[in-house]
């Protein structure tokens, strides 16, 4: 399959990136309100819609749309992948200085973008949006907060909203992410990892009308899961540390053992074997977590991320 010519002559100044699965109701308001909202702006655009291997009429859908609008532009994928690898395939076909992403459920209005792009024409190198007025359950959101805490503190990105895909990019932000060759790709980590001028917009938040989610609670978990073990290695390094400290907490035991042994010629049994327990676990701990090093060693190498990032040279 051939790439996007990305040096095209008549390249459009903003490309829109849209996953697509089994969206089909929304694809003609989406596409009809983006296209408002850019030419209200009075820049050129494309909008590159990405079928995620729909098994309804969405693909019939958007080549309909597209005999009437040129500006649309389409991606098969040959079975469903998912939103992620959807969005990085679309970022291989864009033309556009500037790079949008926006979700096909309508629940991010199209009127939106325009926001984020002023924000990349303002210097930014990334608008990512925040959302507000989430018409969510109380279980819903208290686990999407519990997930977004988990990923932030195993990753150190200090974006709040990790779950809302509306984004706007510059150009350049989108070469450097779709040289990454691992798997375990995560968007607002990957950017955030870029070193990049990134701010967060607020965006608002509607209820789905059409069509149902595709992240059920399961699903949630299981991505959660798969983002803290694919993005990042700082769960195996976490039992070196504990190995640390149970090796020193058991080191001040026996120290206190051998203390009363030789000032009051009495050994507390229940003591020892505390101490010698906390030793004993430390060392294996330890063991351990020499073992997990070098294999996030490998595990990082096997990202092949880029060695460093250069973001300008003078002279």
């Amino acid at each position: 399959m051939s790439q996007g010519d990305h040096t095209s002559t008549g390249a459009p100044e903003i490309s829109v990136v849209i996953p697509i699965f089994n969206e089909e109701p929304n694809l003609r308001e989406l596409h009809q309100r983006i296209i408002a909202a850019l030419d209200g702006m009075g820049r050129t655009f494309e909008i590159v819609s990405v079928d995620d291997g729909s098994s309804d009429g969405s693909l019939a859908t958007l080549k309909a749309i597209r005999a009437e609008e040129p500006r649309v532009r389409i991606v098969q994928l040959a079975r469903n992948f998912g939103q992620g690898p959807a969005t990085y395939a679309g970022f291989q076909y864009v033309r556009g200085s500037i790079v949008c992403m926006i979700d096909a459920d309508l629940q991010n209005p199209p009127e939106e973008l325009p926001k984020l792009i002023a924000k990349i024409d303002e210097g930014y190198d990334c608008a990512s949006g925040k959302r507000t007025g989430r018409h969510e359950s109380f279980t819903r959101r208290l686990g999407s907060r519990a997930i977004n805490a988990i990923v932030r503190a195993t990753t150190r990105t200090t974006v709040q909203d990790l779950g809302c895909a509306m984004k706007a990019l510059r150009r350049e932000v989108v070469e450097l992410l779709v040289r990454f060759t691992h798997h375990s790709r995560y968007l607002p980590v990957d950017i955030a990892w870029l070193g990049v001028r990134m701010i967060e917009v607020d965006v608002a938040q509607h209820e789905r009308t059409v069509g149902e989610s595709k992240y059920g609670p399961l699903k949630l978990i299981r991505t959660t899961f798969d983002l803290v073990t694919g993005i990042t290695s700082a769960p195996l390094q976490f039992f070196s540390p504990l190995g640390f400290t149970f090796a020193f907490i058991g080191f001040l035991m026996a120290l206190r053992v051998l203390y009363v042994r030789f000032t009051q010629g009495d050994i507390n049994q229940l003591s020892a074997v505390v101490a010698a327990f906390f030793v004993l676990s430390g060392v294996q701990l330890i063991a351990t977590g020499l073992m997990c090093e070098y294999i996030a060693r490998i595990y990082i190498e096997v990202q092949n991320r880029p060695y460093f990032v250069v973001k300008d040279v003078d002279g």
